[in-house]
């Protein structure tokens, strides 16, 4: 039977791994990466090991310390130098066309900025210095890919629970967690937990999420039957607070504000309500509302975070959230109760806000 390595010894051995390899290969800096090395993994998970600026080139390998995985990377530090460049040169504006970096990309600069660092020539911790002058530049990359993902995953969910066939309620539910998980992780990067990793979100969330954020609602969601008693509401349910992690996700965190000031996360009860059926995307100019298949419309960010803070509100109560966090940032500051009123009335005309209860209350 093999024994069980406890996550700091096996983050102590694989810095002990590194070392030897780096000094075995003539590499000029190596660094521990994934989930052990962010405090996420289990005893069972395996070691990642980046060897950079070996004379052997760029290639992947496998081998095991004392029964434990460890997967070595190879790596030229142009590679990394073009990849730092490329993370901070890339924008993501609504009218932007052309390449970006893809998913192994991203999670690679992660891993470069939050691994950790055994050896090194110096050459490593300055790509680390230039990607912390800049912060937003790769969490935005993060929580676009998530947000993205949540996006195909909802617009799955939302177009299989309409099938008259019941047997796409499976399916439905499926796409439905993961458009929950996908923004829960979209969340966590928008508090600066940027793993890349789908697995671990709780954990994620569990340490570094918003303050406030209704952690044992997300995990209830993700585990009960959404199909078990009311299909369309349990569906609903998943997509719904999936819109939320969206939307704050969206504004606060994409503007670099503090997503625990996102002001509350459960849906209220009074007559302002999101339309259910348009999920948000972030730009650099402009946060979109795309209905799957249907109606898409270009926001500015206090528009948006108008819209995301009516979620069962009234009139008087969204304008004083949203006074209030007009403070956290330039995006927000020109918001004024008569701005949030005008914004209110557009998006109603709009249907992007929906009438509940009868009444749209006063101001």
């Amino acid at each position: 039977m093999t024994a069980v390595v406890s996550a700091r010894d096996r983050v102590r051995l694989g810095r002990s791994v590194a070392s030897r390899l780096a000094a075995s290969t003539h590499a000029d800096a190596a660094f521990l990466a994934g989930s052990s090395s962010v405090g996420l993994g289990s005893a069972t998970s395996d070691i990642d090991v980046y060897l950079v600026g070996a004379p052997a080139g760029e290639k992947r390998q496998q081998m095991f310390a004392d029964d434990i995985r460890v997967d070595v990377q190879h790596l030229s530090l142009d590679t990394l130098e073009s990849l730092v460049d490329r993370v901070l040169g890339t924008g993501l504006r609504s009218d932007q066309e052309g390449e970006t970096l893809s998913e192994r990309e991203i999670a690679l600069s992660v891993r470069l900025l939050t691994g950790d660092i055994v050896t090194d020539s110096g050459a490593l911790s300055a790509l680390r210095e230039r990607l912390d002058e800049h912060p937003l530049r790769l969490s935005r990359l993060v929580m676009n890919n998530w947000m993205l993902a949540a996006f195909f995953a909802a617009e799955d969910c939302l177009g299989l629970r309409q099938s008259d066939d019941p047997s796409d309620l499976d399916p439905a539910a499926l796409a439905g967690r993961r458009a929950l998980v996908c923004a829960g992780k979209a969340l966590a990067a928008a508090g600066g937990d940027l793993y890349f990793g789908e697995k671990w979100v709780w954990r994620q969330l569990a340490r570094s999420g918003p303050d406030g954020f209704p952690f044992p609602e997300f995990q209830r969601l993700l585990r009960d039957d959404p199909l078990a008693v009311d299909p369309q509401a349990g569906l609903t349910a998943l997509t719904s607070f999936a819109q939320t992690c969206l939307i704050a996700t969206a504004t606060l965190g994409w503007q670099g504000v503090d997503v625990s000031r996102w002001p509350a996360w459960p849906a209220g009860s009074g007559p302002l309500r999101r339309s259910p059926a348009f999920l948000p995307r972030a730009y650099d100019d402009m946060v979109t509302l795309v209905q799957p298949a249907g109606r898409h419309f270009r926001l500015p960010p206090d528009t948006a975070l108008v819209w995301g803070l009516s979620d069962g509100r009234s009139p008087r109560t969204v304008t004083e959230y949203a006074l209030r966090l007009s403070k956290e940032s330039p995006a927000f500051a020109g918001l004024t109760e008569e701005r949030c009123r005008r914004i209110t009335t557009e998006l109603r005309q709009a249907g992007l806000l929906i009438q509940q209860g009868g009444q749209w209350g006063a101001m």
